[in-house]
């Protein structure tokens, strides 16, 4: 293996959290040579790795967001067909339903709030490598940034 593919090699593998001695025995490199690469682009893997686990932290955002479209659509077809239903038998059934669909809505944003909070406060830890301190947000402002999401989400909501 040429030396620029070994290095390649090593990037994918320590990005993906593999030990520079399980890396040296795929590159055939020394556990030496392994450190001093590691010493010399640790910076350039950590921002993969943060890069990769904002991409991850994104998709899990937007798959939650997905459930909760869908959790609404549900919600309203139910609500609907309670409203013009002459049916009582399954009233009760249909009413249980959408009571858990509820619930399960607001569980649902709860968690999107939390994750953007997360998110959030994410930012906070990077400005907090850089010097500033995380405690300068404060719990006010989350408590703020919280409310704001939470009525930016209700104003989806409505407008769904």
């Amino acid at each position: 293996m040429e030396k620029s593919e070994q290095i390649k090699k090593f990037f994918e593998l320590r990005t993906k959290g593999y030990s520079l001695r399980d890396i040296s025995q795929v590159t055939g490199k020394s556990t030496r040579t392994l450190i001093k690469w590691n010493k010399k682009y640790c910076t350039v893997v950590f921002e993969v790795q943060q890069g990769e686990l904002s991409a991850f932290k994104q998709k899990i955002l937007e798959e939650k967001k997905s459930r909760l479209e869908y959790l609404n659509l549900n919600y309203n077809k139910i609500k609907d067909k309670l409203e013009h239903s002459e049916l009582l038998m399954r009233y009760d059934k249909m009413l249980n339903y959408l009571i858990k669909l509820s619930k399960s809505i607001d569980d649902c944003q709860k968690n999107i709030i939390l994750s953007e909070i997360s998110e959030h406060l994410d930012e906070g830890e990077e400005n907090n490598s850089k010097g500033e301190e995380i405690d300068s947000i404060g719990e006010e402002k989350i408590e703020t940034k919280a409310i704001n999401i939470r009525k930016k989400h209700e104003k989806q909501k409505e407008n769904a």
